[in-house]
């Protein structure tokens, strides 16, 4: 049986482009349409999740995640799958106060405020506590890489740093391929019931701004914002993006969870129990601005230094597609 790729009627399917793909069509919050497209699984990947940091009905992001995991979980249960594996987040371990000290998955659950986060960790209690599927947990951060088509949060924030905004988070850069490999190794190796961090190396702020002017030849200024500053622009970014219904580049939670704290986690455990491994964090940086470059992700005269910068090493991916 070739993989199954689970897609809504109308969706982006870019990045499936010349893969050896089956396409079911259907939704995560049409509980009919998930059992029947999980018909001859034995592992399931549930990936899907609404990747924004702000929506005006926060139930737009809220119930794809809690009520679609359950009703992935329901269909795994009755369709007797071997394992699902789940996607979460790293926000749903927490944030830490020092980068030097990262995160690991014994970690204290977190009170989020962000509806994101809380979308995550309602959906990875879930499937913890799932009863008759074997279920395990995978917990990305600062996922980045090509084939970001829609240009994510986090992809995002790449653009923000080589455009002007300071670096004062410590922050994961994980490449996406392997976040996709360390999935494969979960489902084969991962402990029912336990989650892991996939995560690359960990950067203090001064390290982010260092490795973006070794790399792109843009050195971000570490300028640690005040609160009432960063909330101003948060509450901002708010006000814009339910004029425009876009995204929010942040929001006034998200300054209230991470505040003072930074993104950084010890994927220890996946490397020690799934043999996973991860990219430096320079060639995350680079294969992730490439992609912008290619895709045309930044100012003309940002991308005109960074091209300079990158030199020959520019270039796409001879399999890179619009």
């Amino acid at each position: 049986m070739k993989p199954v790729a689970f897609v809504r009627p109308g969706s982006d399917r870019r990045a499936l482009a010349g893969l050896d793909v089956e396409l079911r069509e259907g939704d995560l919050l049409d509980a009919p349409s998930v059992e029947k497209a999980m018909a001859g699984a034995e592992v399931v990947f549930h990936v899907g999740a609404v990747h924004r940091n702000w929506a005006p009905d926060e139930a737009a992001i809220l119930g794809p995640a809690v009520s679609g995991t359950r009703n992935v979980l329901d269909a795994a249960r009755r369709a007797g799958v071997r394992r699902v594996v789940c996607t979460s987040s790293g926000a749903t371990v927490g944030f830490t106060p020092d980068p030097s000290k990262p995160l690991d998955e014994s970690a204290p659950l977190p009170t989020p405020r962000s509806v994101y986060s809380r979308a995550k960790l309602e959906a990875e209690k879930l499937a913890l506590t799932a009863d008759g599927v074997d279920v395990v947990v995978v917990n990305p951060s600062g996922v980045f890489g090509p084939r970001d088509y829609r240009l994510t949060p986090a992809t995002r924030a790449i653009v923000g740093l080589l455009q002007g905004d300071p670096a004062f988070l410590g922050v994961c850069l994980t490449d996406v391929r392997d976040v996709a490999k360390g999935h494969l190794l979960a489902a084969s190796a991962g402990k029912k019931s336990h989650r892991y961090l996939l995560t690359g190396d960990v950067l203090t702020p001064a390290q982010v701004a260092a490795a973006f002017h070794e790399v792109t030849g843009v050195r971000p200024s570490t300028f640690s914002p005040p609160r009432f500053l960063l909330n101003f622009l948060a509450g901002s970014a708010e006000k814009k993006a339910r004029k425009s219904g876009q995204d929010a580049a942040v929001t006034r939670d998200q300054i209230h969870d991470v505040f003072g704290h930074h993104l950084a986690y010890d994927s220890r455990r996946a490397k020690t129990d799934l043999a996973a491994t991860f990219r430096p964090a320079k060639d995350v940086l680079r294969d992730a601005v490439r992609w912008l470059l290619y895709f045309d992700g930044l100012k003309p005269k940002v991308a005109a230094k960074v091209r300079a910068a990158l030199g020959a090493a520019a270039a796409p991916d001879p399999d890179w597609s619009r």
